[in-house]
């Protein structure tokens, strides 16, 4: 699980801080309130989606493709490679399924520099922390995390770490 997360962490640390590096083109052309309006809009929409698929035991919108199963299998690599691939994969943030829509929240935000260049460690963190805590809970076995109960669970805890940021956005934008 360790090293799981610390590839899913580094990656999405990543991805977002060169979303952000890009974000430097145009990010000084767009008003802060406008790019806040945004994100805190993007975030409530995000929301909706990640309700929707909890309550219809489904993923938030994206690709629908995973790291092969196969490749935990495999008698020929080390150990830590198969959890290695599936954290770099899940951290390019994009490219497999989402269990929150605020994956495309975070990315947006740092294009439009709302979010820090650092935001992608955070969001890493959001993710490993309550699968890592859903992994224990069921006693190391995580063949059940693609069960409706388990992953529930951790889109739950995902979404409900996902919107801290947005209401704290929000309340900025209030004061």
């Amino acid at each position: 699980m360790l090293t799981l997360s610390v590839a899913h962490v580094a990656m999405a640390g990543l991805v977002v801080g060169l979303l952000y590096q890009i974000g430097s083109v145009v990010s000084s052309y767009i008003d802060d309130r406008v790019a806040v309006a945004v994100c805190v809009g993007l975030a409530a929409v995000g929301a909706v989606f990640d309700i929707r698929a909890i309550r219809n035991d489904s993923y938030a919108p994206g690709l629908r493709r995973q790291t092969s199963k196969a490749l935990a299998q495999r008698d020929d690599l080390p150990q830590w490679v198969a959890p290695m691939i599936w954290g770099l994969d899940t951290g390019t943030m994009w490219t497999t399924f989402r269990v929150s829509a605020s994956t495309w929240v975070v990315m947006i935000a740092a294009l439009l520099h709302v979010a820090p260049q650092w935001s992608g460690l955070v969001f890493g963190a959001a993710f490993t922390i309550p699968l890592s805590l859903a992994v224990i809970a069921g006693r190391g076995d995580v063949t059940e995390l693609g069960g409706p109960g388990s992953r529930r669970v951790v889109q739950a805890m995902t979404v409900t770490v996902a919107l801290l940021p947005a209401a704290v956005l929000a309340g900025s934008m209030a004061m």
